[in-house]
């Protein structure tokens, strides 16, 4: 008897699935460093929960799947930057300095780019979300494909609860990202911007 598929939000990305995908695609150097992203992200977001009750490292997890299953984009680089993005706002030990010196400069890079100062309230957290999305606009196109790539997940799990406003979270999504391909017209973003737009209009339905 098989057994039942599970809930989207319920997948997570495990190391040997993800060892399995690219093991023959990646450098031997490549694939030490992204088990060394996966395993220093796992520790950090180790105790964290979502919205949905889920670990918060199976909404990790499962943007390196994106990055590696859809988009089969077999960049050492960026899977293990899709893993770490979120540890420099949720560990207050690891700095950008510890990722350079753990993976590389590039890997920092993206990472950096991709963190949001978390910690600010009103007009300062407001004013900080406009450098980053500024900031990100102007990165290389890798940042955006993890960051998209994490957007696509989110969307993915608006039908949990994930995230307590589903519909500003999409109106969030067009305003501030979608034009970032003006910049960067990339084939990986537009599949990307596709399928938000069909989970949109399903949930809209």
């Amino acid at each position: 008897m098989n057994s039942p598929i599970p809930l989207y939000n319920r997948i997570q990305y495990g190391r040997d699935d993800l060892i399995r995908d690219i093991a023959e695609r990646v450098d031997p150097v490549d694939l030490t460093t992204i088990i060394g992203a996966y395993e220093m992200a796992s520790s950090v977001h180790e105790f964290q929960v979502r919205n949905d009750s889920t670990p918060y490292f199976w909404h990790i997890s499962r943007v390196a799947r994106i990055v590696v299953q859809e988009l089969e984009y077999y960049n050492g680089d960026v899977i293990s930057a899709s893993l770490l993005h979120d540890v420099l706002e949720d560990s207050d030990i690891i700095t950008a300095e510890v990722i350079k010196y753990n993976f590389n400069a590039y890997i920092s890079y993206i990472v950096e780019v991709l963190t949001k100062k978390i910690h600010l309230f009103g007009v300062q957290r407001e004013q900080s979300d406009q450098e980053y999305i500024e900031r990100l606009r102007f990165a290389s196109v890798d940042c955006k494909i993890v960051k998209f790539a994490e957007r696509l997940d989110n969307y993915r799990c608006l039908e949990y609860g994930v995230k307590r406003n589903p519909f500003r979270y999409i109106e969030e999504t067009e305003r501030d990202y979608y034009s970032m391909t003006e910049i960067d017209d990339h084939p990986m973003l537009h599949r990307m911007i596709e399928e938000m737009d069909r989970i949109k209009r399903k949930l809209y339905s």
